[in-house]
């Protein structure tokens, strides 16, 4: 074994003949006395006397030379590196003592000489300290011995005036004369410096050993940079009480003669122990080194009576911990130690609800069960209801991650809104973290908190009871909700250096919220943000319509609830997608490159494949066969006489801006139609959310042209997807068939469409042949093109099965119904029309119907009954998705009082023909303008049940005037008749 102190501090060489002997009883006498005066680096001299010359000169001179200091430093980190190569081997050369030996070299250079200024001497004294700390790995290394040594800052330190209360009270005054003493080996320093460099490195043998304990030093090396940098103070176990008078205080162990070894570390709060840190080199097993009973219990530096129930353990690069107050207590693996005033808060909750002490605790018994805090029946869907209890009860049993799947236009927000509502107000969550991946989601997060009224709250909004605000690039809010996008997140994190990774940020610690819920959490899962799930030490909540193979990864496999595109199809939730295949065209193929609209690289899309893009005279031909292919994709809507139909609202993908502008040349050519008709709408473009609302909510424009900034975005009028470049990432293909895919009023629709009934489907135009690539949740019902190519001839593909067995759907309706769940009496029976109270009755029955054991929706009872060839509908209106209301029908028919039901949205166009023929036979007459009102006020009532006045303020009322136009429309007999006009038709058609 290596000996670790030299018998002699001082070895001189033969060739240094008499000269050496004669000086060298000197040298030692002067080196002990320089030992002696030196303050910090006496303890250096057994082991090598060159550091006590140089740490001892650094410390002499940093008070009135400190360019000489920094020069004494970067000689003492010169030996230092050469000794830990010397020991350790030429391939020990990195490491974090290493990296601060780099560090020291640099920071050492002198700088011209000249009066020295305050900054010097800051800097001079900082490197003092850093030459101190590398001696006490040094001689750790060299001992194996873990004393106490504390770094004593010299008197002269100190420039307080001396009868000043802010003047520090040193634990040892400096001994006079160090500089002096130090002057005087500098005619000896250069003969020690020739006999250090002449020294041979030691024996290979002795590597392997010394590594070792070099692995265990360099993970407590770091361990202290952690602490320090999560607001502990380190300090040493025998520093003087008056020293460990802060909020936290990490206090080194030390080994004891006679005692089994403790804690590495015992933190402290307030002065009181509350935990315990084990270190271990990297690479062994760190649950093995919290697997040790009862030691945590009696550590040399704290009572064994107190209670210390954080535990942590850690190579200096993973930190794992353990909160002894939670209900059945585990590991898990955080990004840093938490700050000394987390701790202490946790402790203050710990002591005010002992049985609940922890957030996890307070989520097990405090948070109450959906049905007894009234959200299933005042907020929630179904599947809503669903998937916020089974994340609460993956919470429960102390899961960390959990994925929901719920389809687009299923409500997400308004789940992750109800989480967050219970979270904060039963579980006493301090902050939540939602965030999203693009700006346009973020306001709409920021409105749907602002709308949301939990149960309970009279009323009240989530905003008057809860702070929410968005997370800003400089400062961070303390709101109990902060939103955000991942982007911005990852910014300030990363310092505005996303290449750097992201970093601790002492305002913003891995602690500071208590639950992330991420939407669209297949996208922020990729490597590019990542890292920020493992920042915070929270559950994560993911919502997604596409859970890809990516998420689930991320989130440990654990998809607690699912409710999916095929589901809200059945729902009337979503409209289904057919395909339209055009022959097979030329297409040129192209190198996919990034975007400023690519808001993230799919693992299945990567950068520098080869796709197919329709260009040059194939795209003429795929907009000439899209154009004459109108009447095959929308026959209901074909005009009498001309065969031609009005283009629905499209939305087009193409390759990149350059394709983009091509592409809307080439649709204004073979529309013949100006500049308001197509429109390009790219971030590159400029204004995109502005062209975006006037695409959603007017006439025109009728297409827009896009790369890919519409991803995972839902516009409700939008009809037609056409695609004019291939899509190799199946989860992006799903996101983009899904803008398509929002159901919609028909009165809405009808006020941007002119000429559409309703919209009962999508039609995905692929003219690339994008579809074969991919399976899934989209039907491939084929439809005949104008193309040559084997699909354009095949005949249509016949309607798809159902999904669920009708018979048994029609036989769990029944049993519902005969288990005493009707509806009210008078609902029933048809005796008066339906109030606002009514529909209220009836939305909360079918959420009942909706719940297990049922589980049953009014499309998909009414669907069954369809095909059963139980109902009828008039074939002169549209089939629409069915509601509540519509359940009426069905009840009556089981009752035996409506042998054939039909939907109440033919019943309400009923009743105003009837009224209409009426008006008409008493001699009173109705221009379009009129007819139009009152056809788009029975729209609402059949999509409702009800028709509110304040809903002529909304679209599609508002393009024609809202209620100032109503009242113009029939202002004939005044202000007054028109109003008594509307209460006798609202009360005709309910």
């Amino acid at each position: 074994m290596f000996d670790a102190v030299p018998r002699s501090p001082v070895t001189l060489t033969k060739s240094e003949g008499n000269v050496g002997r004669v000086h060298q009883v000197a040298v030692e006498e002067a080196l002990a006395e320089l030992a002696a005066a030196s303050a910090n680096f006496g303890f250096l001299l057994p082991l090598e006397p060159l550091l006590l010359v140089y740490g001892a000169g650094a410390e002499a001179d940093a008070h009135d030379r400190p360019n000489q200091s920094l020069a004494q430093a970067r000689q003492f980190a010169e030996v230092l590196t050469a000794e830990s190569v010397r020991l350790l081997g030429p391939d020990s050369t990195d490491g974090p003592v290493h990296r601060a030996l780099a560090e020291l070299r640099r920071s050492g250079d002198p700088t011209p000489d000249g009066e020295a200024g305050p900054d010097d001497r800051s800097c001079a004294r900082r490197l003092v300290r850093h030459c101190f700390d590398l001696g006490v790995w040094y001689f750790r290394l060299r001992t194996g011995v873990r004393d106490a040594l504390s770094f004593v800052p010299p008197a002269e330190w100190d420039d307080a005036p001396v009868g000043s209360p802010h003047r520090q009270v040193p634990v040892r005054e400096q001994v006079t004369g160090l500089a002096t003493r130090v002057a005087l080996l500098d005619e000896y320093a250069l003969m020690l410096r020739r006999s250090f460099d002449r020294r041979a490195p030691a024996e290979t043998a002795t590597h392997a050993p010394l590594k070792a304990r070099s692995a265990l030093l360099e993970a407590e090396w770091r361990v202290a940079d952690l602490l320090t940098e999560s607001g502990w103070v380190v300090r040493d176990d025998s520093d003087a009480p008056h020293e460990l008078l802060v909020r936290g205080v990490a206090v080194r162990g030390a080994a004891q003669p006679g005692q089994a070894a403790g804690p590495d570390y015992v933190l402290r709060v307030d002065g009181q122990p509350v935990g315990t840190v084990e270190v271990r080199p990297r690479g062994k097993d760190l649950r093995a080194a919290l697997a040790r009973p009862g030691e945590a219990d009696t550590p040399s530096t704290a009572s064994a009576e107190q209670r210390m129930p954080y535990t942590y353990a850690t190579d200096g690069v993973r930190v794992l911990f353990q909160n002894g107050d939670d209900p059945e207590p585990r590991f898990r693996e955080i990004f840093s130690f938490h700050q000394p005033d987390t701790v202490a808060r946790w402790l203050r909750e710990a002591v005010a609800d002992p049985q609940a002490p922890t957030f996890r605790g307070r989520v097990r018994r405090r948070l109450p069960d959906l049905d007894d805090d009234g959200c299933a029946q005042s907020v929630l869907r179904s599947w809503q209801y669903n998937a916020v209890r089974a994340f609460e009860s993956s919470l429960r049993r102390g899961e960390r991650r959990a994925i929901v799947q719920i389809a687009v236009g299923g409500g997400r927000a308004v789940t992750a809104v109800t989480v967050a509502y219970r979270l904060l107000r039963h579980a006493r969550a301090r902050r939540i973290l939602f965030l999203v991946d693009r700006v346009d989601l973020e306001r709409q997060a920021l409105a749907t908190f602002a709308a949301y009224s939990g149960p309970g709250e009279d009323g009240r909004k989530f905003t008057e009871s809860y702070r929410v605000e968005r997370l800003s690039s400089d400062v961070v809010p303390s709101q109990e909700v902060v939103v955000s996008t991942v982007q911005r997140l990852h910014n300030v994190l990363s310092g505005g250096k996303p290449a750097s990774g992201v970093r601790y940020r002492p305002d913003l610690p891995p602690e500071f919220f208590d639950l992330i819920i991420a939407d669209d959490c297949h996208r922020s899962v990729s490597s590019r943000w990542r890292a920020l799930f493992d920042y915070f030490d929270a559950p994560v909540l993911g919502l997604t319509a596409t859970p890809t193979d990516q998420a689930l990864q991320v989130f440990q496999g654990n998809l607690v609830s699912s409710y999916t595109f095929a589901d809200a199809v059945a729902d009337g939730r979503a409209v289904d997608i057919t395909i339209y295949r055009i022959g097979r065209l030329d297409t040129r193929p192209e190198w996919a490159a990034d975007t400023l609209e690519e808001l993230d690289l799919d693992a299945k899309e990567t950068l520098g494949h080869r796709r197919s893009v329709v260009s040059g005279q194939a795209l003429h031909s795929a907009l000439t066969a899209f154009k004459e292919g109108l009447p095959s994709m929308f026959p209901e809507r074909a005009r009498p006489g001309s065969g031609d139909v009005s283009l629905p609202k499209t939305v087009v993908y193409a390759a990149d801006d350059q394709h983009a502008d091509e592409v809307v040349d080439a649709v204004r050519a073979v529309f013949g139609q100006g500049l308001g008709f197509c429109q390009k709408v790219t971030l590159k473009g400029g204004s995109p959310y502005r062209l975006l609302s006037q695409f959603r909510n007017t006439a025109e424009p009728r297409v827009i042209v896009v790369v890919d900034l519409l991803t995972g975005t839902d516009i409700a009028p939008v009809e037609c997807l056409l695609f004019l470049r291939d899509v190799r990432s199946s989860y992006r293909y799903f996101q983009m068939l899904a803008v398509g895919t929002r159901p919609i009023a028909s009165a809405a629709l009808r006020a941007v469409t002119p000429g559409a009934s309703a919209k009962t489907r999508c039609v995905v135009v692929d003219p690339v042949g994008v579809a074969r690539h991919h399976s899934g949740w989209p039907s491939t019902t084929r439809k005949r093109g104008r193309g040559r190519g084997k699909d354009a001839d095949e005949a249509p593909a016949p309607a798809a099965a159902a999904t669920v067995d009708d018979a048994e759907v029609m036989e769990r309706w029944r049993s519902f119904l005969r288990a005493g769940n009707d509806p009210a009496r008078e609902l029933i029976t048809g005796t008066g029309g339906l109030s606002e109270e009514d529909v209220r009755r009836l939305l909360s029955w079918a959420e009942s119907l909706a719940r297990p054991p049922h589980g049953l929706t009014a499309e998909r009872i009414w669907s069954a009954y369809e095909r059963a060839g139980v109902t009828v509908s008039d074939p002169r209106r549209p089939r629409v998705p069915k509601g509540p209301v519509d359940l009426l029908a069905l009840v009556r028919h089981e009752a035996g009082l409506e042998p054939r039901p039909r939907p109440y949205r033919d019943q309400v166009f009923d009743r105003l023909d009837a009224w209409i023929d009426h008006q008409e036979r008493g001699g009173r007459s109705f221009d379009s303008d009129q007819v139009w009102w009152m056809e788009h006020i029975a729209d609402g009532t059949a999509a409702s049940g009800h028709f509110a006045a304040a809903s002529l303020d909304a679209v599609p009322f508002t393009l024609r005037g809202g209620t100032s136009g109503f009242l113009r429309a029939f202002g004939e007999h005044g202000e007054q008749g028109a109003v008594r006009l509307l209460d006798e038709l609202r009360s005709v058609l309910a």
